[in-house]
């Protein structure tokens, strides 16, 4: 019975040779420019790893720079909101001044308004006093007769003079 695994040793040696002969021109004409590619695509690589490194060194100094700029706007922000507080401060201060001096000078008005509002009052007070006065004269001296009319007249004349105080005309000036 032949065996199943009957080795030929002519077909080994044949087969090894050929195999040697495969891997000799494998390695002539398709192993060097197939590492050469595999070497081109590994240092095709390490170059894009490399440009991939310094554009993320790139971005994170950008990045420091953006966040300096930024903390120098927030500043200058600051700084200006500041400086509109200070100055609608001193705006409000100086409107404030401006009313305190509108109001001093409409105050110093009024009072010489009411000041001369007393004088003519008094003056026409005074005229009025001597009007009555020479009113009360005149009926004295028409009157003067005797004791008992002079009695009258008297009373009559403060009856008047009470009776033109009531209605608001003060001769006497308060």
């Amino acid at each position: 019975m032949p065996s199943i695994l009957q080795l030929d040793l002519q077909q080994i040696l044949s087969q090894a040779l050929s195999f040697l002969l495969l891997v000799w021109v494998l390695r002539r004409f398709a192993w060097r420019p197939l590492l050469g590619m595999l070497d081109a695509r590994r240092a095709q690589i390490a170059r894009d790893l490399d440009a991939a490194s310094r554009q993320r060194q790139e971005m994170e100094q950008l990045k420091q720079l953006l966040g300096r700029r930024l903390e120098a706007i927030d500043e200058e922000a600051r700084r200006k909101i500041q400086e509109a507080i200070r100055e609608g401060r001193r705006i409000a201060a100086e409107i404030q001044e401006e009313a305190r001096a509108q109001a001093q000078g409409i105050l110093s008005k009024s009072k010489e308004t009411i000041e001369l509002e007393v004088a003519k009052a008094k003056v026409t007070l005074r005229d009025e006093l001597t009007d009555m006065t020479v009113g009360a004269v005149e009926r004295l001296l028409r009157g003067k007769l005797d004791a008992k009319t002079d009695q009258q007249l008297v009373a009559s004349i403060l009856d008047e003079l009470g009776s033109s105080t009531q209605t608001g005309s003060d001769p006497v000036g308060s």
